[in-house]
């Protein structure tokens, strides 16, 4: 989570939204700053700070943004981001049936936000924020795969069924309405 005490504004971070690159962009250009040590697990929970979603007390009247990710694509992020970055090296419907609970609800974030930015319309949806002003700093692109041919090779291996698709549907399905 990141916060701006001078604006009163905190940024809660949904995983496999373009959280990390929106994090770099407030902090570099926004003077957001962590919420705590962004690897550090919130006591209590399996939540590491960086994607904490409950507010802390005493940020309660700050405005919260988030970003959401159309859900499917959202899941095929998290897929490949478990093998090409965390080394697992399994199934994609075998990852989707046994997993699904190792990512949280987009819902947890949005039900809290005043400000919700869209993956797929980032440039202009942080127009919305009323600290961000023409010309907008560019917003980078992170924790993108280097090794091409290892990323299309895992990208090939997602296929989704009837099954697969009913299962992330019923899963996720609050995470829909955006």
């Amino acid at each position: 989570m990141l916060v701006n005490h001078d604006i009163q504004f905190t940024f809660i971070h949904a995983g496999k939204c373009a959280g990390i690159a929106l994090s770099q962009w407030l902090l570099n250009h926004y003077d957001f700053e962590y919420y705590g040590d962004p690897d550090a697990k919130i006591p209590g929970t399996k939540i590491v700070e960086r994607h904490r979603f409950v507010i802390p007390d005493e940020l309660k009247g700050y405005k919260v943004i988030t970003s959401v990710r159309e859900p499917f694509a959202r899941w095929e992020s998290f897929y490949l981001y478990q093998n090409l970055v965390m080394g697992f090296d399994i199934p994609f419907g075998q990852f989707t049936r046994e997993r699904l609970d190792w990512i949280s609800k987009q819902s947890e974030y949005t039900c809290q936000a005043d400000y919700v930015l869209r993956v797929e319309s980032l440039a202009e949806d942080v127009l919305k924020l009323p600290f961000v002003k023409q010309p907008v700093p560019e917003i980078p692109r992170l924790n993108v795969s280097r090794d091409q041919a290892r990323y299309d090779e895992i990208r090939s291996r997602i296929v989704w069924t009837i099954e697969l698709r009913s299962l992330v549907a019923e899963h996720f399905k609050e995470d829909f309405d955006y």
